[in-house]
């Protein structure tokens, strides 16, 4: 309810929807960086994989020789050789 709420108030504002709070941010640069934001915590953190939870989905990084550069308490930079970044419920 409360996502259809957001959305439908993003929509009305014409504003896009991965402007509003809580909702993750992923930027990708080439197959070497990876920028989140708005993430909870890290679920788990291996070379070949990076979970992260978010508010709405957890945020799966796959790659090889993966490194987190910097975290904050809502965004973090991981680099390495990215392969996937994939969102799962």
């Amino acid at each position: 309810m409360l996502r259809t709420v957001r959305d439908n108030t993003a929509s009305a504002l014409s504003i896009p929807k991965d402007v509003i709070p809580g909702e993750p941010v992923i930027t990708i640069t080439g197959r070497q960086k990876v920028y989140i934001e708005n993430y909870h915590r890290i679920v788990s953190f291996q070379e070949e994989e990076i979970k992260l939870q978010a508010k709405t989905c957890k945020i799966v990084v796959q790659g090889k020789r993966l490194r987190i550069e910097y975290y904050t308490k809502e965004e973090m930079l991981i680099a390495g050789q990215i392969g996937l970044v994939f969102m799962e419920s």
